[in-house]
């Protein structure tokens, strides 16, 4: 092994890529997309030049193309292709929500959620497909009961795996914090986001700001990230100035906050030194 370049354990290159563990040996083992160094007990390291492959692997992936497909395209110019690797699992995710296939359901979502980052998926596949499956829930008559039936399978999918990360992440404890009202998907994929980021994460759901001031005074030392609604009254940004030193803002208005409030946005994609 090479002493004179800096080497990444494999936990560290997932906080500086937003690319879990598992994702990662999936690319090695399957698609043979990383060559890592290891150690004499076989753990990972991985240099520079394969941290800068990752975010290579990447940038093809939000362009559309599927991970099975990318190998032959590291190294060349990154260009638009057609997004309908992402379509495609969108249609499929659908038609197996309405058919109430929990089987095909769950091993697709697996399948997603191993071989690409978990950011990458909901905001191409996951968040799509919820909210297409409302609509078409909405015009057809067993709506209800394919809506009720979703909302069963993707918490026991989720909730599941929110809570095994947890239990193996060596990464610094976070609290999301969620205020006001929220659609039942949403803080679900948060938490999944962040935990296999590699950080602790525990969930808190706050109905109003009001109740923020009695939550904080009684939570341990952590990162706190705040999902805040897009009104926040002049008393309650005074609240916030009480914990500016470990609190970032997340969510659809972060940046909507973020010079009101002075407090810098959170990305579970970058390294937390990068955040601002």
């Amino acid at each position: 092994m090479s002493t004179d370049q800096v080497l990444y354990p494999i936990r560290e290159v997932s906080q500086q890529t937003g690319v879990n563990a598992v994702t990662l040996r999936a690319w090695q083992r399957r698609f043979g997309l990383l060559n890592p160094q290891r150690t004499a007990k076989g753990h990972r390291l991985y240099s520079e030049q394969d941290v800068a492959r990752v975010h290579e692997i990447v940038s093809w992936l939000e362009k559309g193309v599927p991970i099975s497909q990318v190998k032959p395209l590291l190294g060349q110019p990154v260009v638009q292709a057609e997004p309908s690797n992402w379509q495609q699992q969108v249609d499929e995710l659908l038609g197996e929500s309405v058919a109430l296939d929990a089987t095909k359901l769950h091993q697709r979502l697996d399948q997603l959620t191993s071989l690409y980052p978990f950011s990458l998926i909901a905001e191409k596949v996951l968040l799509p497909w919820l909210k297409q499956c409302q609509l078409v829930c909405q015009q057809r008559a067993d709506g209800d009961l394919i809506q009720a039936w979703l909302e069963q399978q993707v918490k026991l999918r989720f909730y599941t795996r929110w809570q095994l990360a947890n239990q193996a992440n060596q990464g610094e404890a976070i609290w999301l914090i969620c205020v006001g009202p929220r659609v039942w998907w949403q803080p679900l994929l948060q938490v999944n986001e962040w935990a296999l980021a590699g950080y602790k994460v525990t969930l808190l759901m706050l109905k109003e700001l009001a109740q923020l001031n009695l939550a904080l005074t009684r939570m341990p030392p952590a990162n706190l990230l705040f999902d805040l609604p897009a009104q926040v009254t002049t008393q309650q940004k005074q609240l916030f100035m009480q914990f500016s030193n470990q609190s970032y803002l997340v969510g659809e208005f972060a940046a909507l906050h973020q010079m009101n409030l002075g407090l810098p946005v959170a990305d579970s994609r970058q390294h937390k030194e990068n955040w601002q």
